[in-house]
């Protein structure tokens, strides 16, 4: 049956009668495009070959050919230019392709977001998390929200501490750390980066006292080695004046001008003022922020936070 024009098949609903008889009513046609033909459709005119598109689409030659025809005869209008060594659309099939496409595209992403759903009902466990303190407290509490509000059968505890004593707990305490280190450490995947600076009030003078008041954290903590090392190479005298795990309760004394402090350049008080050479104060290292999980197959749910977190904190 030659092909039609889609103008004509869709203005009039029956065929049109040879002068002289009666007019005969044409058979219904359905108006459901079935995705399948429309995805051999796209096939071949993307491939340009019967016999490639049929690979492609793990079918053979005659039945991609078939049913291209049953998507023509539907449709009633001819969509590929046969006869040429290269097939290519017809001006018909040229204007059906976008809203092919479109349909194809809206298809895949029903699977998907379907998958996903099911995905995410079906992901369970619990997962332990050992931070340093400004994420435990700032950042990780509405990012942990969210996250279980997508995976309502995933159970996160979240502590923090210090992050040479949770990192040497990762696999037995926790299953995921987010710690702090000298950059390049190696420890886990970097989030980010930031300086480590020396920090007072703006009206106070404690950076000159001798020896020098220091606010830091207890002893084996990354930052009071670090701090504590570069005023023995500067030959600058300290002691002790204030002692705390919470940044909070460093910061409390610093204001008080108790003593001079040392922090993370990212996360400083904005009430605070960073002192540098020009204070007599010795440069400190880079610091990195990472991630580090156990490496155990089978634990979907970690799997899903670190890649949540990843693509929140990395910068």
């Amino acid at each position: 049956m030659p092909a039609r024009n889609a103008r004509s098949v869709l203005a009039s609903p029956h065929t049109p009668a040879t002068p002289g008889t009666p007019a005969t009513p044409a058979t219904p046609r359905s108006h459901t495009v079935d995705i399948d033909l429309l995805r051999v459709f796209d096939t071949v005119v993307r491939i340009g070959s019967f016999t490639t598109a049929a690979k492609a689409l793990s079918r053979t030659q005659s039945a991609v050919s078939m049913q291209l025809r049953r998507l023509e005869e539907q449709l009633g209008v001819q969509l590929v230019a046969r006869g040429t060594r290269q097939l290519a659309p017809t001006p018909e099939g040229l204007q059906l392709l976008p809203l092919a496409r479109q349909m194809l595209g809206l298809n895949d992403q029903l699977f998907h977001d379907v998958d996903k759903a099911v995905d995410k009902a079906e992901v369970s466990g619990s997962i332990r998390i050992g931070s340093i303190e400004h994420y435990a407290t700032r950042v990780l509490p509405v990012l942990i929200a969210e996250f279980c509000r997508q995976h309502p059968r995933i159970h996160v505890e979240l502590h923090h501490g210090v992050s040479s004593v949770m990192h040497a707990e990762l696999g037995a305490r926790y299953d995921m750390v987010i710690g702090v280190g000298a950059v390049g450490s190696g420890e886990g995947l970097r989030l980010t980066k930031s300086r480590i600076v020396w920090a007072s009030t703006a009206a106070s003078a404690t950076h000159l006292q001798r020896p020098l008041p220091l606010a830091l954290n207890p002893e084996g903590a990354m930052l009071r080695d670090w701090a504590t090392h570069a005023l023995d190479r500067a030959g600058i005298p300290w002691r002790i004046a204030y002692t705390s795990t919470s940044v909070t309760g460093l910061e409390a004394a610093v204001r008080a001008g108790i003593a001079v402090g040392v922090f993370r350049e990212a996360t400083i008080s904005k009430r605070l003022k960073i002192l540098g050479a020009k204070e007599g104060m010795p440069s400190l290292p880079d610091s990195e922020v990472w991630l580090a999980t156990v490496p155990l197959p089978g634990r979907k749910a970690v799997e899903l936070l670190e890649a949540f977190l990843i693509h929140k904190l990395r910068k």
